[in-house]
């Protein structure tokens, strides 16, 4: 067999060396996520090219990981902690996604004039990729108030963003055709959340049960694997987020029976590492380095305004709604991450634009969103490390 498809031997070198590269940046003081990025672009195609992967290979194994990160933030989601931190928690997810939406569409109209490239480019800025973050968490062993509020907003705010994506992809579709629907605007979006959150919620009730009767640990992890590919199965079939269910099922299973099933997500967390190592390498093999010299004044503006808009939104809306100083001053900077939820929501922005006669437009929206996500998922993680570090709830190895 030639070496290049010998899947089960580049795992083992990907998750090996990945560790090992990990390591080593954890030892300068940076967080192990770069160091797994890293080391897929030392085995990707602009380097060693070591490994190619199709782009069904690469959706395959970021599905499974983002389904597994998405159930581990619905299980620290318990409905006591969400009553203690009460209505600040939504206005922060709701000013945050806002904040980057329009600092950035207000940024991109003024460097552009052109109205649907803003609003799209905008939709785009509320997504987040809950992956690195919920990786540097881990990797700190991080607990507190600032730690909660990061894994609630990373959670919920994707499905914010799309619904704010839908909403705005149909205004587009009425600026550049002329067509109003109802449907489009309306229905359409609130269908896919709806949908996400009826498969997260049925799931989670039947695995509830069944984990309700369970004690030894390698059944447990057996069963949740079962039910993380499940649901992550069928909202990929439906084509739902993915995120969204998975998160649903997390919070239904703990929630049901708090104290039978909390230790399913304890068992689920400790084989976490490879998966994580194996996502980011993974990441890093596709993220390009080329790609870094299309970013352009676009690429700029929307990397600027996309973190002003995060950290402002989080910071404003955290004072009006007068949560914890420490979450006030330091969630913006945990939660900068984008990656697949955005990359996905340009292209599907852009089937569009090509169905609308707008090509050219779907085309800018990709390559720059792509680019920009080489920066934010470098510098997310290294963010999240930060404010984990200044509020004082990450543990220093």
């Amino acid at each position: 067999m030639n070496f290049l498809f010998n899947y089960l031997l580049l795992a083992g070198i990907a998750i090996g060396l990945g560790f090992l590269v990990g390591k080593g940046t954890h030892f300068l003081k940076i967080t192990g996520v770069v160091g797994y990025i890293a080391t897929g672009i030392i085995l990707g195609p602009d380097v060693l090219g070591v490994i190619h992967l199709s782009p069904v290979e690469t959706e395959t194994m970021t599905n499974i990981a983002l389904g597994f990160v998405a159930f581990i933030i619905g299980g620290e989601l318990t409905f006591s902690l969400l009553r203690k931190m009460g209505k600040s928690i939504i206005a922060i997810i709701i000013g945050e996604s806002l904040g980057a939406f329009f600092i950035v569409f207000l940024g991109v109209y003024l460097l552009t004039n052109n109205l649907p490239l803003a609003i799209i480019f905008a939709a785009m800025a509320p997504a987040s990729a809950p992956a690195g973050t919920v990786a540097v968490i881990q990797e700190h062993k991080a607990k507190g108030k600032l730690t909660n509020a990061i894994l609630a907003v990373v959670g919920f705010d994707d499905g914010l963003a799309i619904l704010i994506y839908a909403f705005s992809i149909a205004v587009v579709g009425v600026i550049l055709s002329g067509v109003f629907s109802v449907s489009n605007i309306l229905f359409a979006p609130l269908t896919d959340i709806g949908v996400a959150l009826l498969i997260g919620g049925m799931v989670g009730i039947v695995f509830a049960l069944v984990f309700k009767r369970l004690i030894e640990r390698e059944e447990i992890i057996a069963l949740s694997l079962t039910a993380i590919l499940i649901t992550a199965g069928l909202s990929v079939l439906l084509d739902v987020s993915l995120i969204l269910a998975c998160m649903t099922m997390g919070i239904v299973i703990v929630n049901l029976y708090p104290q039978d099933n909390k230790p399913v997500f304890e068992h689920i967390k400790s084989i976490s590492l490879p998966v994580y190592i194996l996502f980011f390498v993974i990441a890093g093999v596709n993220l390009h380095l080329g790609l870094l010299a299309s970013i352009g004044a676009i690429g700029l503006i929307y990397i600027i305004c996309r973190t002003l808009g995060l950290i402002s939104g989080s910071y404003l809306s955290a004072l009006v709604s007068k949560a914890d100083r420490v979450i006030r001053n330091n969630l913006g900077f945990g939660i900068l991450s984008q990656a697949g939820v955005a990359i996905g929501l340009s292209l599907i922005a852009s089937n569009k634009l090509v169905e609308l006669g707008h090509p050219e437009i779907g085309s800018i929206i990709v390559t720059t969103v792509a680019a920009t996500t080489v920066v934010f998922e470098i510098i997310g993680p290294l963010s999240a490390r930060f404010a984990l570090m200044r509020s004082g709830e990450a543990q220093i190895k």
